[in-house]
């Protein structure tokens, strides 16, 4: 996954319209549109470099058999197993399990579908095993 391409002028925001408080000539704290505090970008990028890093260290999981494609989708769309079971109506422990290749690759049609309409990719990508972009697409 490459990260966003940010210039130090456009930064974490890409041009999103930002309010937020700036001490005025007067010195009291006024709404300022457009004000973007510099280590907002700064922790932003260093978030994205995490996040890169975890999902190359999936794609690296998932090539070694060692935690299915599941995994890399979980990791890749910013989500735990907590938040996985949530969105699939289904049980942590049942999610956990799924991320072991022996009994992903025996899951019912019924419960690959759930997985593949919440990312948006086919049912036989997760069969297959493909590794699709994440869902919010990065630039």
């Amino acid at each position: 996954m490459e990260l966003p391409n940010h210039s130090s002028d456009e930064g974490i925001t890409d041009g999103l319209k930002i309010v937020s408080y700036a001490l005025n000539s007067k010195g009291e704290y006024e709404l300022t549109p457009d004000f973007v505090w510099p280590p907002v970008n700064v922790a932003n990028h260093l978030a994205w470099l995490e996040i890169a890093k975890q999902i190359t260290q999936s794609r690296e999981k998932v090539a070694a058999g060692r935690v299915s494609c599941l995994h890399y989708y979980m990791i890749a769309n910013q989500m735990d197993i907590g938040l996985l079971a949530k969105y699939t109506s289904q049980p942590r422990w049942k999610v956990f399990l799924h991320l072991v290749p022996f009994i992903f690759n025996k899951l019912p049609a019924s419960t690959l579908k759930k997985y593949a309409q919440l990312y948006k990719i086919a049912t036989d990508d997760l069969i297959q095993g493909r590794l699709r972009p994440p869902i919010y697409k990065p630039e």
